[in-house]
């Protein structure tokens, strides 16, 4: 069974509440007429059909041989919003996404967006999503409205999930400094993934992977360059200026990280199946976005020089174990 990963689905009534803003995070129309999304100077777009539309999505992904989704609603996120606002968008879309699981159980599984700059109403949303609506784990994004992912106001829901026994699935967004990303796409091109890795070399240096081991992260694009930095990132902790006081070296923690494959090329996927070894790699495909790509998400995988058992377990027997499929 080959289980999609990294797949995001828009609900219908998010995209209203996106095209009522006025905010920094927005929907407007290009000159084609298409719908954009705009965050924090980000675009991304044209919200095409596939962006919502569960039928259209359905027909594409059994064309390329993806039998499940797992989704989720991350870009261009909730947390530039008022505490009230991000709730209730929230709860737009954990029921949008719910709605979905619920029509097509064999095809669609999703993942829950919570207000996390509000830590009580996040927990609230944290445990009626997965107790009540069935979801099987959060997504969260790599800053939440600049705040990193070791800050102190995510602790309690991080200790929440591991209790419930779900995953987070750590999404980029736009990371701070951006403003010298503008041109040429630059800050979902580079900067994206520049968030990715200090998101996960954070949680390390800072003892949460420690603090919380039954937890498991999913990180994105093959997490960025930390299979390529590792060395790097590990000479921090034998630098006493760094102040790094975990028992292990980052990598030790780094490597118990899960990564979707979205990278789609063959020595990138090695060097990650190298690192995280087969066990910690899960399908991804970004689909509908432009950036990602759902015809080459299985075949890069397909094309590794690796076991057959190792194709099976990053296609979707490793999706299975983590969401208890």
């Amino acid at each position: 069974m080959n289980i999609d990963f990294h797949a995001h689905l828009y609900p219908e009534p998010y995209l209203k509440k996106l095209e009522a803003s006025k905010g920094d995070v927005r929907i407007e129309k290009n000159e084609k007429g298409e719908r954009i999304i705009l965050s924090m100077g980000t675009k991304v777009g044209p919200v095409t059909e596939e962006f919502f539309d569960i039928e259209t999505r359905l027909d594409k992904i059994k064309e390329n041989s993806v039998d499940m989704q797992i989704l989720s609603t991350p870009h261009p996120g909730v947390d530039r919003f008022t505490p009230t606002e991000s709730a209730e968008m929230c709860r737009v879309i954990n029921d949008g996404l719910s709605n979905v699981v619920r029509k097509y159980p064999n095809h669609f599984q999703a993942l829950a967006m919570l207000p996390l700059i509000d830590t009580k109403l996040a927990l609230k949303e944290l445990d009626r999503a997965v107790l009540d609506l069935g979801l099987k784990g959060m997504c969260m994004l790599t800053n939440v409205a600049g705040k990193t992912s070791d800050s102190d106001f995510l602790l309690a829901v991080y200790e929440r999930a591991q209790s419930l026994g779900i995953p987070i699935f750590i999404h980029p967004t736009t990371p701070l400094g951006a403003q010298v990303m503008q041109e040429w796409r630059l800050a979902v091109i580079l900067g994206f993934e520049f968030d990715i890795m200090l998101s996960a070399t954070r949680l390390a240096y800072s003892g949460i992977l420690e603090r919380f081991p039954e937890l498991n992260f999913v990180i994105s694009h093959l997490g960025a360059g930390l299979p390529f930095l590792i060395g790097r990132i590990d000479r921090g902790y034998d630098d006493p200026t760094c102040g790094i006081k975990t028992k292990r070296p980052p990598s030790d923690y780094l490597k118990e990280l899960y990564c979707d494959t979205v990278s789609f090329y063959k020595p990138a996927l090695m060097m990650a199946y190298h690192f995280y070894g087969a066990d910690r790699m899960v399908l991804g495909s970004d689909f509908p976005l432009l950036i990602g790509d759902l015809p080459g998400a299985v075949p890069s995988i397909e094309a590794m020089d690796i076991p057959r058992q190792d194709k099976d377990k990053i296609l979707g027997v490793n999706v299975q174990r983590l969401l208890k499929l």
